[in-house]
This record gives structure tokens, C-alpha cells and sequence, in this order.
């Protein structure tokens, strides 16, 4: 299961997580792709969505995984594992394929990212703060031209890495998912699980359906210290797997 396994790599850095995966409609496999690996300097987790869902975007979603893991525990620089996971994707996509990528390298106080064309991840704390990148870059398999971004992790803050399936689901009037004072309040629930269940409940009311139109990933973490003492905090339990059409880890 990627969220046992994310986990234990997290406790180097003294962080809790809690993970959600959604594949589209309730099917068994999807587009998203979360791994995380080991480094030399620390854990570092990827969160990918190829374009379209179903089979289809499954299969790429495994070879994105695989080509992740081939050089990702090895190579200390986040830019260059990403340039190398779009130079060995590229050749496998069509003119009208892409995958929205972005890389963490966590650390005890901060975060380092690489996004190239994903949602930038929220920040939740005393308010809500996407973390968009300086230099926005373009999916992989479109040129991308990826870039460094650094960003402190407070004890009292937490992080939720998400897809689009969270911020581009829509009502019946078409009204994209707002991200307000409801989604802050239910990120800063007593414990990671608890803030990841009540965001689906937001999400769920939103559109007025129980499955996802779109493959769905939620990742929140937040430092362990915190979420130890803090009286709106707590370590997660076990969350579920990431979808992974081939059933490894």
C-alpha cells in the first residue's frame, strides 16, 4: 500500500499522512499516480495525473510509476528526475497526451517541490494557501521546463498535495469546487483522517454525487510533533492504496 509504505518514509522527517485515491466513477484503477521513495537527503514522494482516466490512462500511470522508481531513490536533484521521467515518457505519449506532474523532497522544516503543470498544493493553517509555483511549467510530454520551489512547513500547518479531481469537480450549475473557509475549517480537523473524510463530504455535497467524475488522490500531511500535542491534530491511520493497475506497492 503506498500510504504504509509513504509512512514509515515520512517518520525520517517527522511527518504524518494521510491519503485518499479515488479512481473515476468508482472503478478499480485509474490515472493518478502517488509513489514515494527513499533518498539519500530524505523521503521523496511523486503525485502524478495522466490525462483521461480508465484503463487507458491506467497503463501509463504504471509506466510512470516504474520509470519514478527506476531513478528517483538515486538522483539528488528533483529537477533532473523529472526531466528524466519526461524524457523517458515522451516517447510513449500521443501528440494529444500529457501528465501533470509534482515531485516532493520533504524535509524536518520545509518542503521542496517541482510541479510541472499540477495543482499547486494548499497550505492549511490559520488560512488557506495554494502554493503555486514562481515559474509555472508545462506537463510533462508538452516541454516542460522544470523548476526548484522551496516552502517552509510550520508545526501548526498541515499540506494536502491533491489532482484536479478536487478542484475542477462541478456542481449541477457547472460551479467549480470552491476552495473556502468550509475546506480550511475541515482540514484542520482533530486528525489527518478525520480532515481528508470531511473534504470528501464537502466534495461529495458539492456535486451531489457519491464517486468522483475524475480520478481523485488527497495526500495531507503535517509535522508529527504537532500532531502529537496539538489538540486539533493527530497522527493518521492506515489510509488506503493508491490505485496501481498491476496491484505492486
Amino acid at each position: 500500500m503506498f500510504a504504509d509504505r509513504a509512512r514509515l518514509l515520512m517518520a525520517q522527517v517527522s511527518l504524518a499522512l494521510a491519503v485518499r485515491a479515488r479512481p473515476a466513477d468508482g472503478a478499480r484503477h485509474g490515472g493518478d499516480v502517488c509513489d514515494a521513495v527513499l533518498t539519500p537527503a530524505g523521503p521523496r514522494l511523486i503525485l502524478c495525473d495522466v490525462k483521461g482516466h480508465g484503463p487507458d490512462a491506467a497503463a501509463l500511470a504504471a509506466a510512470v510509476r516504474a520509470f519514478f522508481r527506476h531513478t528517483a531513490a538515486t538522483e539528488a536533484d528533483p529537477v533532473r528526475v523529472v526531466r528524466t521521467l519526461d524524457a523517458r515518457l515522451s516517447p510513449a505519449l500521443g501528440t494529444e497526451d500529457f501528465v501533470t506532474c509534482l515531485l516532493a523532497d520533504l524535509r524536518p522544516d520545509e518542503v521542496r517541490l517541482v510541479n510541472c503543470g499540477h495543482p499547486p498544493p494548499l497550505r492549511a493553517g490559520r488560512r488557506l494557501r495554494p502554493l503555486a509555483p514562481p515559474d509555472p511549467s508545462p506537463p510533462l510530454g508538452l516541454a516542460p521546463d522544470p523548476k526548484l520551489q522551496r516552502a517552509p512547513l510550520l508545526p501548526d500547518e498541515r499540506l494536502l498535495l491533491h489532482t484536479d479531481g478536487l478542484t475542477e469537480a462541478r456542481n449541477h450549475d457547472g460551479a467549480f469546487f470552491p476552495l473556502d473557509r468550509n475546506v480550511l475549517a475541515a482540514l484542520n480537523a482533530p486528525t489527518l483522517n478525520q480532515a481528508l473524510d470531511r473534504l470528501l463530504d464537502l466534495l461529495h455535497r458539492h456535486t451531489g454525487r457519491p464517486t468522483t467524475a475524475d480520478d481523485l488522490t488527497l495526500i495531507l500531511m503535517q509535522p508529527v510533533a504537532a500532531a502529537r500535542t496539538a489538540p486539533s491534530s493527530g497522527l493518521a491511520g492506515p489510509g488506503p492504496q493508491c490505485p496501481d493497475p498491476h496491484g505492486r506497492l
